[in-house]
């Protein structure tokens, strides 16, 4: 049986929402106004929350400016809100939005269109939301009332921000405004996703953005841009600051392959490169360091213009050729796109590989690249990679004094409560901030049917599940995993306690925010838990396979498996990977979320078996790479394939480590691995092709010259 491998990440944003940012393609319809809106991506008939978002508008029919705000607030909501947010959650924020607006000094000097997609949102990217403009405005409104000007204002909101949540590495789900403060800690994009909010509960524009991916080094980083009376400028959140476009990451400006900058709805910019439902980007590379406008030619193998066509450039991040945006083609075959200074591997598909040609920008203001796509291009044995040097910078981010205090007084206060608990636990639950206590009253609760696997559920939880999850509702959750399994064996069904334990008991299903799933659906599934394992598949799958799936968009956390159920849709063609592992798992059948496979992968008490979400075939092969002890996938090699245009990586493989021997589970197919070393102004990629057959293992030795 397979286990799932972890590698480090140390990356600033949660991979899925980076593949969004360069693959997303196609353009919503503009509409004149106040806000740029589009369609509505669920009606009110398949909405079961759409009474709570009518009452929402309905509270302003007779408040012109608020009602417009109210409107475009609804036309741009993501689905998660959509399905979730209250009337009363809604107006918290709109109100207190128009509160700023009139009470600050600066309020009413941020133009309509500016306050619109940059102060009234209530959110910055993919974190679960959670009601914070009220508290934040009475926090800080009295503390930036007297400030001289937005820029002293913006400092102030930096102050309190770091002196309560500093950076630290994180898995790679969000966590929401609350838990950021709760925790005291986030990785970059939550200190901005803190930062964001406080700047907006004072009236203060703001946006997040980001470098996809970057050159130099492993990952991507994200920070804020701030309006002025004087442009956009930049912020580094999670540190204390006194001037604006003064941070850490200003020394690798030029290094950056692409800036990216996003905005709530979408705004009349003329930098807005793309849209979808509900966002925009914008290009910002230019504002940073020298953007090369490079026009793109897309010829077919008569020559004739290849219309429609997407066209990747990459670079080499964290084990993959990441894509840091794409273009394209218009009927001419033609397109236009900006990067900053580097190598990129371009791409677009042809037949069943790959056109591609290496572009180099370092020493361009303009540049053009054609492909050929009627013919694919036998790829490389190995890519060379060339990135600028750094800017000279003296700035440095320290952590606030105050917090890093508070964090080491946290950490002395509960020492004594832990001492007795596995290791694991005693490193994981002071990161639980306010919350350990709740954790400590779990475990010594009076015993009952759920106790013997408190702890090692409690054991698989990730720093974000210690921090969201409700543990009162743990025991139950329990009860009826336990249930479950032995419903399963009455009927056919057995596996041991680690199946048991990580596939049936654990809570955690892929990158959704924390529900309690499981007591959730369980009156869905109850009649079925009883049935032979593919009588149970049964009554789940039709009503699972034909769920539709909306057009991706950019802000909003995944669905939950209720969410999903109750909406009867899916936002991503992950939510129903987690659902299906959901209800297989409250039926006491052991199930995992496959992404890379295009499916889920349930236990039938002997193998595993595949159910096919997309095109896909059940990973019937194996993968053994060796090369030494400590080797990490995304670290010191990728595994890659083609796939729509480009080499896509694949991130979330059932990585398992025996002796020195990394092994996966793999569909059957021709697949890439990459092995970089890195050097002081590039990386050098080997690209060593291999092919997985069904029912056999194929051996990948890396470190080998």
């Amino acid at each position: 049986m397979l286990s799932r491998y972890t590698a480090p990440m140390n990356t600033a944003r949660l991979l899925t929402f980076l593949v969004l940012l360069a693959i997303l393609g196609g353009c919503a319809g503009r509409q004149p106004g106040p806000g740029i809106t589009t369609p509505l991506s669920i009606t009110d008939a398949a909405n079961p929350n759409s009474g709570e978002l009518n009452a929402f508008e309905q509270m302003y029919a007779g408040d012109t400016d608020k009602s417009l705000a109210a409107r475009f607030l609804l036309d741009n909501l993501p689905p998660a809100d959509r399905l979730s947010m209250s009337a009363d959650e809604l107006s918290e924020n709109l109100d207190y939005a128009f509160l700023a607006r009139a009470s600050m000094p600066w309020g009413e000097t941020v133009p309509w269109d500016t306050f619109l997609h940059y102060v009234l949102p209530h959110r910055a990217s993919q974190e679960p939301f959670e009601p914070h403009r009220a508290m934040l405005f009475k926090e800080l409104a009295p503390l930036c009332a007297t400030a001289g000007s937005m820029e002293e204002a913006l400092a102030l909101v930096g102050e309190w921000c770091a002196q309560r949540a500093e950076y630290r590495s994180t898995s790679r789900r969000d966590l929401g405004v609350m838990s950021i403060l709760d925790a005291g800690y986030g990785r970059c994009e939550e200190t901005n996703i803190l930062f964001l909010a406080a700047a907006r509960a004072v009236g203060l524009p703001v946006r997040q953005a980001m470098v996809p991916w970057w050159q130099h080094t492993d990952g991507n980083h994200a920070w804020v841009e701030a309006w002025t009376k004087d442009g956009w400028k930049f912020l580094e959140s999670g540190t204390e600051f006194s001037a604006l476009n003064q941070t850490w990451f200003a020394a690798q400006a030029p290094r950056m392959a692409k800036v990216v900058a996003y905005a709530f709805g979408q705004p009349e910019d003329p930098s807005v490169y793309r849209t979808g439902t509900g966002f925009a980007l914008l290009d910002n590379t230019a504002a940073y360091t020298r953007g090369t406008t490079v026009q793109v030619s897309v010829r077919l193998a008569d020559d004739q213009p290849a219309p429609g066509r997407d066209v990747f450039f990459s670079v080499y991040s964290l084990g993959g050729f990441r894509p840091v945006t794409k273009a394209v083609t218009n009927d001419d075959g033609m397109a236009r796109v900006i990067l900053g200074p580097g190598i990129f591997f371009a791409s677009c598909a042809a037949e069943d590989g790959l056109a591609w040609t290496l572009l180099d920008t370092r020493d361009m203001d303009e540049t053009r690249v054609r492909l050929q796509a009627g013919s694919p291009r036998a790829l490389p044995e190995s890519v060379r990679f060339s990135h600028p040097g750094p800017a000279q910078n003296a700035f440095k981010a320290t952590t606030s004094p105050k917090l890093a205090r508070l964090r080491k007084e946290r950490a002395r206060r509960w020492e004594p409560f832990l001492r007795d608990l596995p290791s694991a636990l005693q490193e994981s639950l002071p990161l639980a901030g306010e919350r350990a206590p709740l954790w400590l009253r779990l475990l010594r609760q009076p015993q009952g049917p759920a106790t013997p696997w408190i702890l090692p559920l409690m054991t698989g939880l990730d720093d974000k599940d210690l921090l969201q999850a409700d543990p009162e509702t743990l025991p139950r959750d329990i009860e009826l995993a336990v249930d479950a399994r032995e419903a399963s064996a009455k009927a056919g069904l057995s596996y041991d306690d680690e199946t048991f334990t990580r596939f049936v008991l654990s809570p955690r299903l892929h990158l959704e925010p924390w529900s309690s799933w499981r007591a959730q659906l369980h009156p869905w599934v109850k009649k079925s838990i009883a049935l032979p394992l593919a009588r149970k598949v049964q009554s789940i799958r039709e009503d699972i396979d034909k769920l539709p799936i909306l057009p991706q968009t950019l802000f909003g956390p995944p669905l939950t498996p209720l969410q999903t159920l109750q909406g009867g849709f899916c936002a991503s063609n992950s939510d129903k990977a987690v659902l299906a592992t959901a209800a297989l798992r409250t039926m006491g059948v052991p199930a995992r979320c496959e992404i890379d496979f295009g499916g889920v992968e349930y236990f039938d008490g002997t193998d595993w078996q595949f159910w096919e979400m997309q095109t896909a075939a059940p990973a019937s092969g194996a993968l053994h790479v060796t090369g030494g002890n400590d080797v990490q996938p995304l670290k010191d090699f990728g595994v890659t394939r083609i796939e729509d245009g480009h080499l896509r990586a694949l991130d979330d493989l059932p990585w398992k480590e025996t002796q020195g021997v990394l092994t996966c589970a793999m569909q059957p197919g021709n697949y890439l691995l990459l092995e970089p070393k890195r050097e002081n102004d590039g990386v050098l990629v080997r690209l060593i092709p291999f092919n997985v057959a069904d029912k056999e293992t194929t051996v990948v030795q890396i470190g080998a010259e």
